[in-house]
């Protein structure tokens, strides 16, 4: 008996959500297909009817966990207030406390953005692009006259701090992440205050 559209949907999303986990921590040379399949506790026949390779299915995972992180979800009701850029920023840099579910594949794949094969940079460039404009968007609605500027200058600063943050001892890190937050934070805001002087 054939499988229904849900249920072939339903595995697409299982091996797509163990794929961004597994990728996001260990980038694309690290993860093989096997270790994949095993996390989504499925076959490699199961694979193949959903996705030509390997490099494809990154490209996918990183759609679904581009789509399913926290800066992609909307929020109307707290994006306007003072404190929601704040809010973003320490969230993205509490990185060791993130969203297992939905990881966030910008600070993971640092190396992925120079890799050799075209579709896994497609796949990072659209993780960063998504963040920019989500926060370009906020940026502009608060009448920030240089959004796309300061957007994409806050997320190399989120990324970068978070790619150094994961090699620095233990003991340091607490610190460093304090000291980037105080600094994006304060950067974000007085951007703000200079567009509504």
């Amino acid at each position: 008996m054939p499988y229904t559209p849900s249920h072939k949907e339903q595995t697409r999303q299982r091996i797509l959500q163990a794929a961004a986990k597994l990728f996001c921590s260990n980038g694309f040379d690290r993860v093989t297909l096997t270790q994949i399949m095993k996390k989504a506790n499925m076959t490699h026949g199961a694979f193949y009817a959903h996705f030509a390779g390997k490099s494809s299915l990154y490209e996918a995972a990183m759609q679904f966990a581009t789509s399913h992180a926290f800066w992609a979800r909307e929020d109307k009701q707290t994006e306007y207030k003072a404190s929601h850029l704040k809010a973003l920023v320490i969230r993205y840099l509490s990185w060791s406390k993130s969203d297992k579910e939905h990881p966030s594949p910008l600070e993971f794949l640092v190396t992925d953005a120079a890799h050799k094969e075209e579709k896994v940079r497609q796949a990072y460039q659209i993780c960063f692009d998504s963040l920019v404009d989500r926060l370009s968007t906020i940026l502009q609605n608060r009448g920030v006259t240089n959004a796309k500027s300061l957007a994409e200058e806050t997320v190399v600063s989120l990324v970068g701090t978070v790619a150094i943050a994961r090699s620095i001892a233990q003991p340091l890190q607490k610190d460093f992440l304090k000291r980037a937050q105080e600094r994006i934070v304060y950067r974000l805001q007085n951007h703000e205050h200079l567009t509504h002087a």
